[in-house]
């Protein structure tokens, strides 16, 4: 009997590290919570074939020449700080017209995903809208939608074929100090 007794415990002490283990990897890819405040970057940007206008060489670049968008300018951007569940609006006017972006947020039953629903307007001369909700995930850049576009200024290049919209979303506030 105390054989069997010496033998149950030396099998519980060699399989506690491996318990143990696996209790601490169930508990990294737990789920911590619901996502409470967001930062988010939505960037407008055209084709363009103007030289004088800087190309576009932010961290989605790559992504966006495999997805098969050509040389990219800058059109507009919206940046704003959102709790989850309530709504957000952004609003500017620059040389190339007007740009609106309204977003809603919410949780999801995944960790660092988001249900996102977004408004997007450009009012120029040649106005797009996007509207479109989906599941994102966080702290990654995704298209949010593309369209035909002559979003440029000067007119008489070959400028605006087509624009494009990418979004980011981060946990948090961005914090400036």
């Amino acid at each position: 009997m105390k054989r069997l007794l010496v033998a149950i415990c030396l099998l519980a002490i060699a399989c506690s590290p491996s318990i143990a283990q696996q209790s601490a990897g169930e508990a990294e890819n737990a789920f911590r919570g619901p996502t409470k405040d967001v930062s988010y970057h939505i960037v407008l940007l055209a084709e363009s074939d103007d030289q004088n206008r800087r190309p576009y060489d932010g961290p989605a670049r790559s992504g966006l020449e495999t997805a098969g968008f050509q040389r990219l300018v800058i059109a507009g951007s919206a940046t704003a700080m959102v709790s989850v569940g309530q709504r957000s609006t952004v609003t500017g006017v620059s040389r190339y017209g007007q740009l609106s972006v309204t977003t809603s947020m919410l949780n999801t039953t995944h960790e660092n995903e988001l249900q996102v629903k977004i408004n997007l307007q450009a009012k120029n001369q040649s106005p797009v809208t996007i509207d479109t909700a989906a599941r994102v995930p966080l702290g990654r850049w995704f298209v949010v939608g593309a369209a035909e576009s002559r979003i440029g200024i000067p007119t008489h290049t070959d400028d605006g074929k087509r624009c494009v919209a990418i979004m980011k979303i981060d946990n948090g506030v961005i914090l400036l100090d």
